[in-house]
C-alpha cells in the first residue's frame, strides 16, 4: 500500500492507483473479501426482511432485487470483458457474477458448455447453508431464482431460454441445491 491515509477527499482515481499498486495475490484476496461481505449483507438483509415482513414477502422482494442485480452484473461483465453473445459468453458471465464465487460459499459446476446449451449445477450455496444452520426453511428457489437467471441470460443474448431443472421446493437431491439449463435458440425460435 502506498503511504498512509490522510484527511481529505477520497477519489476513485486515487483509490484505483492504490489498488493497482497492490500485488496480484493481495488484490485477489481483497476482491474475495468484498464478495464474502456481499453475501454477508445478503444473508442479513434477507433475515431482517423476513423477520419484519414475513417469508413470502421477503422471497418476493429478494427475487425482484436479484433480477435487477443479475441484469446489471451481466451487462457490466459483458461490456468490461468484451464478450460476445454466445454460450461461451454466458458461461463466462455466470462464472464471474458475484453470485457464483466459490470462496463466498458456493460449490457449483458446469455440467455442459456446448455451442447451443449451458447446464449449471449448484451443489451448495451460502443462503441455503446459512438457513440450514439457523433451522430456517429453504427459499423456494424454483420460484424465486428464474428471474435472476433469465435476466443474466437475456443480458447476454435475448435468444437464451432458461429452464430450472431442479430447485427447492422440488424433492431434495443429495448434494444438489439447484440445476439450470440455458439454451440458445436461433432468432426463428428453434
Amino acid at each position: 500500500m502506498r503511504g498512509k491515509t490522510v484527511a481529505g477527499k477520497v477519489t476513485w482515481e486515487e483509490l484505483k492507483q492504490e489498488l493497482m499498486e497492490l500485488d496480484k495475490e493481495k488484490l485477489v484476496e481483497l476482491v474475495n473479501m468484498w464478495v464474502r461481505n456481499y453475501w454477508t449483507n445478503q444473508n442479513y438483509w434477507m433475515m431482517i426482511v423476513e423477520r419484519d415482513f414475513g417469508f413470502e414477502n421477503a422471497g418476493r422482494i429478494d427475487g425482484e432485487v436479484w433480477e435487477n442485480t443479475g441484469k446489471a452484473q451481466a451487462y457490466r461483465l459483458k461490456k468490461l470483458l468484451g464478450l460476445g453473445d454466445d454460450t461461451q459468453a454466458l458461461a463466462t458471465v455466470l462464472k464471474y457474477c458475484a453470485a457464483q464465487w466459490v470462496n463466498a460459499g458456493f460449490e457449483w459446476e458446469f455440467l455442459e458448455v456446448g455451442p447451443k446449451k449451458v447446464v449449471m449445477r449448484v451443489n451448495k450455496c451460502p443462503m441455503g447453508t446459512y438457513r440450514g444452520e439457523k433451522g430456517l426453511p429453504l427459499l423456494p428457489c424454483k420460484l424465486g431464482s428464474p428471474p435472476l437467471y433469465i435476466a443474466i441470460a437475456k443480458a447476454v443474448n435475448e435468444n437464451f431460454q432458461v429452464r430450472c431443472l431442479h430447485a427447492h421446493p422440488d424433492p431434495p437431491i443429495e448434494g444438489v441445491m439447484c440445476e439450470w439449463e440455458f439454451v440458445l435458440e436461433d432468432e426463428r425460435g428453434g
